[in-house]
């Protein structure tokens, strides 16, 4: 097993903040002296986060007004985020299909196995930034529960909600960017 410097930082980042938030709540006090063991812990802990923030990937597409990459093939966009040559790219990958009536998540994997098959692209990148949006998302959720139920009579606590809706913005914007990055290699493959 390979492991690359996104995977373990992916992992211990939002494990250390959940690790830390849920200390108090547990009862524990930080001490130094662990920290080898709360490396380990925060590790496991974001490994769960990253399958907790996938588990949840369709409520945030439900928030989001609908799945960032159909958004994009419908014409739609985020605010700076469209993609303008939406209609000629469903033309050609209603091409690929025998689907007489695809949907845009079916055009958008066709788009998806032609960029991933491709070398020297940034795709991974995006597909690992976005990754760590949405885990860091779960990871502001869950924490932001903790805070409010340890600290509910401290103003500063409610403080935390605003860093929920910074980072819910964030994953969105995220998955958007790798939507377009897909369909934007995708095109120049075609030659749309």
């Amino acid at each position: 097993m390979n492991f690359k410097s996104y995977d373990i930082l992916s992992s211990l980042v939002p494990g250390f903040i959940m690790l830390l938030c849920y200390l108090p709540f547990l009862g524990f006090d930080y001490n130094k002296d662990y920290v080898i063991g709360y490396t380990a812990i925060a590790f496991g802990l974001g490994y769960l986060l990253n399958i907790i923030s996938s588990l949840l990937e369709q409520f945030y597409f439900w928030t989001w007004g609908g799945r960032p990459s159909c958004k994009l093939l419908e014409g739609k966009g985020m605010w700076n985020i469209k993609q303008y040559n939406y209609m000629r790219l469903k033309n050609n990958l209603n091409s690929k299909t025998e689907n007489p009536t695809p949907c845009n998540k079916e055009l958008f994997s066709i788009a998806m196995r032609t960029v991933f098959s491709t070398k020297d692209t940034r795709i991974e990148d995006f597909s690992n930034s976005y990754a760590f949006s949405r885990t860091m998302l779960t990871c502001s959720i869950l924490s932001t529960i903790v805070i409010l139920l340890n600290y509910y009579d401290d103003w500063k606590a409610y403080l935390s909600i605003i860093v929920v809706i910074l980072f819910w913005y964030r994953a969105k914007q995220r998955g958007y960017y790798f939507s377009k990055e897909i369909l934007q290699i995708y095109s120049k493959i075609e030659n749309i």
